[in-house]
Order: C-alpha cells, then structure tokens, then sequence
C-alpha cells in the first residue's frame, strides 16, 4: 500500500511541474493592466476633455501608425463612456496624455534541484534528475500608459497601464491588440 503511494507521487510531480509550465506559458500572453489615482480628485465633475499638446519624444514607438490607432483607440473609449472632447484645453474638466512603446526583454528563472534523499527518488521522464534547470525567456513586451490631468488644477488625477508580451501577430495587425488595451486600461477609469 505504500509502495503503491510513492509510486503515485513520483508519477504525479512530474506532470503538476508540466502543468505549472502551461499555466507559465499561456500567463506570458495574457494583457496585465492596472492604474492609481487621486483620492483627492472630483471624477464626478469631469465631463469635457483635451488632449495634451504634443511634445518632442513623446511616443517611443517608431511606428506612426501604432501612435494613431492608440489616440484613435482612447478618444473612442472616452466617447462611449460620454465624455466630450473640446478643442482647447483651458476649457477641458480634465486633459489626456499616453505613451505606447514596446523594448526587448528577458526573463531568467532557476530552479533548484528536487530532494533527493534515502526514502525519495526524483524521477524525470525515468531517470534520476539531478542538479538545477534554468530558463531564459526573451520576448518583446509592449506598453501603453494613459494619464489624465485635472484642468482646473493641472495635477496629475489618474494613471492607467497595460502590458502585454507581443506576438507576431501583434505587431503585424496592432489595431486589434492596441483596442483592446486601451479598453481594459479605461475600463479602470474613472476609479471607483
């Protein structure tokens, strides 16, 4: 009955690191978003915006169409949630910068080795595993932020962000991928 037992863990180790490596992989491609704000801001009586006069080297990516599909992409998910753009921001209740880039990126786990003492074997793929792994993953990751800005006061009332590891499809169809970005960082805003 216990022979039984171990034998059964020893199989079963494998396969939850096998499992652990999935949920791993399919975590790489998943949208991470999140945001802050003032406590101190009145969202309630923002009802107008203005976008933020442009500036030099205000969007790391290289590509002017990303830049446009992300303002296209955040005046559209401003609208839906109703609020009116206005052309001159002095008048605006609140003003709306972003910043979209993507940058090389590389992640380095280390695994130590099993234990391996008199009652319990590690087994991998039925051989004695020993000693420690290590994997190196390189990936592009982008990145796009949003900041909102009170008109009255000019501080800083709220920040969104998402980042996403790039697939080939992302970068060669970014207008679906941006979209989407840009509404689950907005999805945020205004914060509860």
């Amino acid at each position: 009955m216990i022979r039984a037992h171990l034998s059964a863990k020893v199989h079963f180790i494998p396969l939850l690191g096998l499992g652990a490596a999935v949920i791993a992989l399919a975590a790489c491609t998943t949208l991470r978003v999140g945001s802050d704000h003032d406590p101190a801001a009145s969202f309630s009586t923002y009802h107008s915006y203005a976008w933020m006069p442009p500036h030099t080297n205000a969007y790391e990516s290289p590509n002017p169409l990303v830049v446009q599909r992300a303002h296209d992409a955040i005046q559209d998910a401003l609208s839906a949630k109703g609020y009116q753009l206005v052309g001159n921001a002095a008048q605006a209740d609140f003003v709306v910068d972003f910043t979209i880039g993507s940058r090389e990126r590389t992640d380095i786990e280390s695994y130590p080795a099993p234990y391996g003492g008199p009652w319990f074997r590690s087994y991998w793929w039925g051989a004695p595993y020993w000693g420690s792994e290590v994997n190196v993953h390189q990936y592009r990751e982008g990145t796009i932020s949003i900041d909102v800005f009170d008109g009255r006061t000019h501080r800083p009332a709220w920040h969104g962000w998402a980042r996403k590891e790039l697939t080939r499809a992302d970068l060669e169809h970014s207008a679906g991928s941006i979209r989407e970005a840009v509404d689950s960082v907005l999805a945020q805003f205004p914060p509860k």
